[in-house]
């Protein structure tokens, strides 16, 4: 079996693979960061949760955005399975062509998305990915990875609206059904989500205009559930990341 471990700025992913069956997965909070020793304690309890004693997990590969934490996770898929994890990065093959003016500098989390939207949506795609940043990654005709736009995510433009404002609370982020508030909580949470989801659908209207033909619209990660159900035409896809990381997995396991 496969573990694919997506290490983001918010959320640490566990995804566990049979084959092409993603069979369980597993979240926790990336921050505070902890010891070796905690980490270690939290994929344990996924481990005795999932009831996964028994079964051989024989492969992982990682995708990091938090490099400090690269290492420890590297050192802990060893210590409990015994199994040297593969690093996603320039030296792993990941089968993507990337045309950029400096592919070295696309990110980790961008390069796996793009490979399990291609894996399963093909070329001329739109994917918004909504985490702690907004990524917006388009993929071209050819299966590349064209280029994207980053901005910052919904829970950045939360946290600010309460911070840098007298008079306005902490909200709670909720999937909102109106646009128009009734009361604070309520009308903030609504302008928070909804600048979101006009933004989204202005991004892939401009990506579309700029490459002259419509793209397929895909919506994924850890925040895409305050939007999707306002985001009709995209095709939601929860675990893109990880799907990514399976199928970079392949192209790298040596028979």
């Amino acid at each position: 079996m496969l573990l694919t471990i997506d290490i983001g700025n918010t959320l640490i992913d566990f995804g566990l693979w049979d084959n092409d069956v993603l069979s369980f997965v597993y979240k926790t909070r990336t921050k505070p960061i902890r010891s070796l020793d905690e980490y270690k304690s939290v994929l344990e309890l996924f481990v005795m949760t999932k009831h996964l004693e028994e079964m051989r997990i024989d492969r992982a590969i990682i995708s990091s955005v938090v490099p400090p934490l690269t290492p420890i996770f590297k050192s802990i898929v060893f210590s409990l399975f015994g199994v040297r994890a593969k690093i996603l990065g320039p030296r792993l093959k990941s089968g993507l062509s990337i045309k950029t003016d400096s592919p070295q500098e696309v990110g980790a989390d961008l390069v796996a998305d793009a490979v399990g939207a291609i894996s399963k949506y093909g070329s001329n795609l739109f994917i918004a990915d909504l985490g702690t940043a907004n990524k917006f990654i388009y993929v071209d005709e050819s299966s590349s990875f064209g280029g994207c736009a980053i901005a910052p995510g919904i829970a950045i433009g939360a946290n600010s609206l309460s911070k840098d404002t007298a008079a306005l609370p902490e909200v709670n982020l909720l999937a909102p059904d109106h646009v128009i508030g009734k009361n604070t909580h309520d009308s903030m949470n609504a302008g928070i989500i909804f600048t979101n989801v006009y933004a989204i659908e202005g991004f892939a209207e401009a990506f579309e205009k700029e490459v002259g033909h419509p793209l397929k619209r895909i919506l994924t990660g850890g925040n895409s559930i305050y939007v999707k159900k306002h985001l009709p035409d995209f095709e939601y896809e929860e675990n893109l990341l990880l799907l990514g990381l399976k199928e970079i997995d392949k192209r790298n396991n040596k028979k």
